[in-house]
């Protein structure tokens, strides 16, 4: 009897879980910007990256694409098109210091941007229409109420 309440418990908490994951509340939005907000914060404070970051960057990448094309795991395909990003990879020239200052300060921009509207987004969607819809169910029930008097 105890199993059977065991498990009759578990699968009315399973419905419960899966019907609350498949709804977006604007809770989860809200912690997802502020995520975006720490790390443009994190991205000023480090500032950009140096031409000897990038340097070091690019080198791993071709020494990570060189394992793949020698550890014999693809077909000729796949091994052309390793090869190829192998190729653009080398031929891609090391920027200067300042076009990484930059695009490092165009991203900050286009991510401030972007968590600006997603956050007046949010605020609009969720309040502003509340209001609304509140205001106008209080003035349906008023004039429902104000039909009833006469």
């Amino acid at each position: 009897m105890n199993k059977l309440i065991l498990i009759f418990s578990l699968l009315i908490s399973v419905q419960t879980l899966s019907a609350d994951h498949h709804k977006e509340d604007k809770g989860d939005k809200r912690i997802k910007i502020w995520q975006a907000k720490l790390k443009i914060d994190l991205a000023e404070l480090k500032g950009p990256p140096s031409v000897a970051d990038f340097t070091q960057n690019k080198a791993d990448k071709l020494a990570d694409l060189n394992l793949l094309i020698n550890s014999g795991k693809y077909n000729d395909g796949q091994l052309k098109r390793l090869k190829a990003m192998q190729e653009k990879l080398m031929e891609r020239e090391i920027p200067t210091q300042e076009v990484l200052n930059n695009r490092h300060e165009n991203r900050i921009k286009m991510a401030k941007r972007k968590m600006h509207s997603h956050t007046e987004m949010l605020n609009r969607k969720h309040s502003h229409e509340g209001r609304k819809r509140e205001r106008q169910d209080k003035n349906e029930w008023e004039k429902r109420r104000n039909r009833h008097r006469r």
